[in-house]
């Protein structure tokens, strides 16, 4: 489980979910040369507001992503804001970060000078780590910085909202 709570007076939680082999039922995508992309396992970043799985419109595996084997570097660095509708602009919503490997915590700062602080979760038996925050509905983002475990800032992002 990487974070859980209440957000707006829905319950959300995230959770990275590592298959150590591809599940049956995934395929692994169609490179444009239609080759198929790399990967020997599945990462999935489970997402859910008000007991609602966030692009479960797409199917099982829509916010999942090939890997090779525990240690693969290529998701690290992600971020994103997740929603439930309208692409996550607004209502409940959820950042979710993927980060490098010196990050300890994120701190989402609002426009009203509320700061929400989230702690870096690694899947056990894996370099995969995530952090995540809920958005309350009608808030809006005004920095995402991450820090080391000695609190000095590594990032400073002002492009979310």
């Amino acid at each position: 489980m990487i974070g859980k709570g209440r957000v707006d007076g829905h319950r959300w939680s995230v959770a990275l979910e590592f298959h150590r082999t591809l599940p049956k039922g995934y395929t692994l995508p169609t490179l444009p040369d239609g080759a198929s992309a790399p990967g020997t396992s599945l990462l999935c970043q489970r997402m859910y507001i008000g007991g609602v799985r966030i692009d479960h419109q797409g199917g099982p595996w829509s916010d999942c992503q090939p890997v090779t084997g525990t240690n693969d570097p290529a998701p690290a660095g992600e971020m994103g804001l997740w929603g439930l509708h309208d692409k996550g602009l607004d209502g409940s919503r959820l950042m979710v970060a993927n980060p490098e490997p010196d990050v300890a915590y994120g701190i989402i700062t609002l426009t009203n000078g509320h700061r929400i602080k989230a702690e870096t979760v690694t899947v056990p038996g894996t370099t995969y780590r995530a952090w995540a925050a809920p958005i309350p509905d009608g808030r809006t983002i005004a920095a995402v910085d991450q820090y080391d475990s000695r609190h000095h800032q590594l990032t400073h992002d002002t492009n979310w909202r």
